[in-house]
């Protein structure tokens, strides 16, 4: 294994940063930043090797590009754009320049879709790979969970359950499709975000957030609860949304409840959120915010699953 004075040094040229507000990088004891003018706002991220990735599944290029996007989507959800990102990662024995080298890349690739850097971290030993990345950016008007308003329009960016119906495919074997590629490299849609975060056009702006990381139900959960509010799913307007038709094809022919995939199944990492105002061009909408407390699904009474549960 490289030493990590080897390591440190082929990441500095990996992630060379050009920005005049930093003003100490990799390298030294800790990064400086010139303060912003506007807001932080900050999230953090972990991923652990047989938990939130299998190396016999994807490439470490792919781990680093979908760890960097679980990160970003938090940012985007709070009404932020990305800055810089703080990455450490433990590195199993035996790991090579070359590995950390596709692994950088693939973070690297990721950040420069939303304009961040990375600009510090930490390496240590491991029995298993396990990458942390903490991100670093600039909001104005923070956009929380709690903000979710009576009469709302409940919106999404795109269907979610691509990544679940991926996921059961490589169970079963398979190695290549559109649904594995979501799961092993999710692509996300950061120029909706920035519409339903209106950055660039105020008449688009939601007033509660979140990224579907552990599934629809369970996110907008967070939302009714911290809003005290409840929130009504309409079954006949998702199974309508763009993709909708494919995906209950295929659970069909695997004999899964496609609704299972798409309200239950995370790491689409797409962009769920309630709006009084303009809907943004290409959301989706899928429900409304009422009174009293909870979430439903018209149509659908009988909820199997509310999504991912770390613990």
């Amino acid at each position: 294994m490289a030493s990590e004075a080897e390591l440190i040094a082929t990441l500095k040229e990996i992630f060379a940063v050009e920005d005049p507000n930093l003003l100490v990088g990799i390298g030294d004891d800790g990064a400086v930043v010139q303060s912003p003018s506007q807001n932080l706002v900050m999230a953090s991220d972990m991923a652990v090797e047989g938990v939130h990735f299998k190396r016999e599944w994807s490439t470490l290029r792919e781990i680093g590009a979908k760890v960097s996007a679980a990160n970003f989507a938090d940012i985007f959800a709070m009404g932020g754009l990305p800055k810089y990102l703080l990455v450490s990662a433990g590195l199993p024995k035996g790991f090579t320049i070359a590995e950390i080298q596709e692994l950088a890349h693939g973070i690297k690739g990721e950040a420069d879709l939303v304009g961040a850097g990375v600009i510090g971290g930490d390496i240590s030993s491991s029995s298993h790979l396990v990458i942390s990345i903490s991100v670093f950016g600039e909001v104005q008007i923070p956009i929380m969970r709690s903000g979710a308003k009576l009469g709302d329009k409940v919106i999404i960016s795109s269907l979610p359950g691509k990544s679940a119906a991926g996921l059961k495919q490589l169970e079963m074997g398979l190695t290549s499709s559109k649904f594995i590629s979501a799961h092993k490299r999710p692509v996300l849609d950061y120029e909706m975000a920035i519409n339903f975060t209106a950055i660039n056009n105020p008449n688009y702006l939601v007033n509660a957030m979140c990224d579907v990381s552990d599934g629809l139900i369970s996110e907008l959960k967070h939302i009714a609860d911290a809003s005290k509010v409840s929130i009504k799913l309409d079954s006949k307007l998702i199974s309508e949304a763009p993709g909708f038709s494919e995906l209950s094809d295929l659970a069909a022919e695997l004999k899964v409840d496609v609704w299972q995939w798409i309200l239950s199944g995370g790491e689409d990492h797409v962009f769920v959120a309630t709006t009084c105002v303009k809907i943004p061009e290409g959301a989706i909408v899928i429900g409304v915010v009422e009174s009293d407390l909870g979430v439903t699904v018209q149509g659908l009474p009988d909820l199997k699953s509310e999504g991912f549960k770390h613990f």
